[in-house]
């Protein structure tokens, strides 16, 4: 076995192992051409032939093109058993591993450690200081294999996919109307130091290990973020009737990879539940307005829908707490899911 960078015309045999990982299918299919050309990312796959193999192959993977790669060996029938995909995100000196796939043959056989290996000595050469990566709650294999790796649990996380249907939704928000007189709003310019000073009390934001969701990758939340985020008007914020800050929501509405359109709650933080249910609420209040607008829009474009998110959905993806799943209870969940973040310093 040998590891090597990704070519593009390994898609195909790569996507062939990579199709039942859920319940629901893979995604790797999506992000295979986004992972090839994403700059500071390296595409890895594993190779065995099932002829004698010559085994004089080299790969220099600290070459920052794929086409820099030094391939010698010049036996045919060597295919793809393996893939990960690796990335060094913010500043550069955050390693973030994602996506290893093992063809079903070749699994216990330490390919995915090898894969890990790899991406961490990459890591290692770049400069990085930190290597994470999110895996199921019920993927045990991955989860002892990074625990193996030196890598710690920092947080627990939730995903809800929920369905906006507008009698439920009418119910919950009358019901909670009824209960809870608070300011609820998008966040300006001038509150950013509030929200700030808010999350440095904030114990979600402490276990959560200070981090927030985009594209299924985790990335630190600091003050130069919020200032970003209140800029482009995607936080919500409580108040109290001292015009504090007393809960603090952060949205997705653009787009991940090929999606062109979703909605999604990215961070999640309030000390009670009436607070995050409030959050939840005017988000939900935000997507059934953004619907009725794109209407029209939406019906022109009905052909050409594939990679639209269901615009009738709302993902939240938080810090996962007890009353986090007491309140998605009272919605339709169409999917969920809990994840583990991991971390190692390097």
């Amino acid at each position: 076995m040998k590891i090597r960078l990704a070519k593009e015309s390994d898609r195909d045999i790569v996507l062939q192992f990579c199709t039942d990982t859920f319940a629901w299918g893979d995604y790797i299919d999506r992000v295979f051409d986004l992972w090839y050309h994403e700059p500071y990312g390296k595409l890895f796959v594993a190779e065995e032939d099932t002829l004698n193999r010559n085994d004089n192959y080299v790969c220099d993977s600290s070459k920052q093109h794929k086409t820099d790669a030094i391939i010698t060996n010049t036996t045919a029938n060597v295919q793809p058993i393996a893939l990960s995909h690796v990335v060094l995100c913010p500043n550069k000196t955050r390693l973030w591993i994602e996506g290893i796939r093992v063809k079903q043959n070749y699994r216990r056989n330490k390919v995915a450690t090898a894969l890990v290996d790899e991406m961490l000595e990459y890591g290692r050469r770049q400069g990085a200081i930190e290597a994470s990566a999110i895996i199921s709650v019920n993927n045990m294999a991955s989860r002892l294999l990074f625990e193996n790796k030196g890598f710690n649990v920092v947080s627990k996380w939730g995903y809800y996919n929920i369905q906006i249907n507008n009698n439920e939704y009418n119910q919950i928000n009358n019901e909670n109307s009824s209960k809870d007189k608070v300011k609820k709003r998008i966040a300006t310019l001038q509150d950013a130091d509030d929200v700030w000073d808010y999350l440095q009390g904030s114990k979600t934001y402490r276990l959560s290990g200070k981090r927030y969701f985009e594209s299924w990758r985790w990335y630190p939340l600091d003050h130069k973020k919020i200032i970003d985020f209140v800029r482009h008007h995607k936080v919500i914020i409580v108040e109290n009737n001292n015009s504090m800050v007393e809960g603090v929501a952060i949205i997705n509405d653009t787009r991940y990879w090929d999606k062109t359109e979703v909605f999604q709650i990215v961070y999640l933080d309030a000390p009670w539940m009436s607070q995050s249910r409030n959050l939840i609420l005017f988000c939900v209040d935000l997507r059934t307005a953004s619907l009725s607008y794109n209407t029209h829009d939406n019906s022109k474009n009905n052909k050409n829908n594939s990679n639209r998110h269901n615009l009738n959905q709302l993902q939240i993806i938080s810090y996962q707490t007890n009353e986090l799943s007491a309140i998605m209870s009272h919605f339709n969940i169409v999917e969920s899911a809990q994840f583990f973040l991991y971390y190692l310093s390097l």
